[in-house]
């Protein structure tokens, strides 16, 4: 007589997608009628940023900017991530100023800025005041988890509850086009146009003694 062999059950691999998905699934799951304990974990957190924060949020950014297409070398120079450092630091605590990153486990995995900029008032927008909306970031291995856009949502909740913006900008990659769609991002009529200035100090060792 053979024994019944037990059947073997697939269990998914502990990814941080699988995690964020199950932990989302909890959340939703949960009773909405049964307070959590406060010693239960949370899972995810959407937060404003905190000091502890500011490291991981420049790490971002630099991924951020290589996603954007600059060059290794000038996302490595130590000299705008000290200073974009020093801006966070000082912003952190300006109303103006939505600095936000979704926490796993107690470390910052995405993050997004929002910020209110004044410009000369206009006919379509009389206060001149517009929001901005960037750094959307996510490191590589919490990707696809919907930790980014739930940055984005923040931010977008933050413009339309406490600012009186009455318009939001943004730069994107054409891979990140579709999580601004949702809330009603759509391409400008009028195309964007640059100039970079040449702010190289002259080199004066060069210039031809008198």
């Amino acid at each position: 007589m053979s024994e019944d062999k037990p059947s073997k059950r697939r269990t998914p691999p502990i990814t941080p997608a699988n995690l964020a998905r199950a932990l989302r699934r909890e959340r939703d799951e949960a009773p909405t009628d049964v307070e959590p304990a406060e010693s239960a974990p949370a899972g995810p957190v959407i937060r404003r940023a905190t000091a502890r924060d500011l490291a991981s949020v420049v790490a971002l950014r630099a991924l951020m900017f290589t996603a954007l297409g600059a060059g290794a070398e000038a996302v490595a120079d130590n000299a705008w991530q000290a200073a974009a450092h020093r801006w966070l630091q000082v912003h952190m605590g300006n109303p103006r100023v939505y600095i936000c990153v979704a926490d796993l486990n107690g470390s910052a995995v995405a993050c997004s800025i929002g910020e209110v900029v004044d410009r000369p008032p206009s006919p379509a927008n009389p206060s001149g005041r517009v929001g901005m909306l960037g750094n959307v970031a996510t490191f590589p291995e919490y990707r696809m988890t919907g930790l980014g856009q739930a940055c984005v949502d923040a931010v977008m909740a933050w413009f339309r509850d406490e600012t009186d913006v009455s318009s939001v900008e943004l730069f994107a990659t054409p891979e990140g086009r579709r999580r601004y769609a949702a809330h009603g991002f759509t391409e400008h009529e009028f195309p964007q146009l640059r100039v970079t200035l040449d702010r190289t100090p002259p080199d004066l060792t060069s210039a031809s003694s008198v």
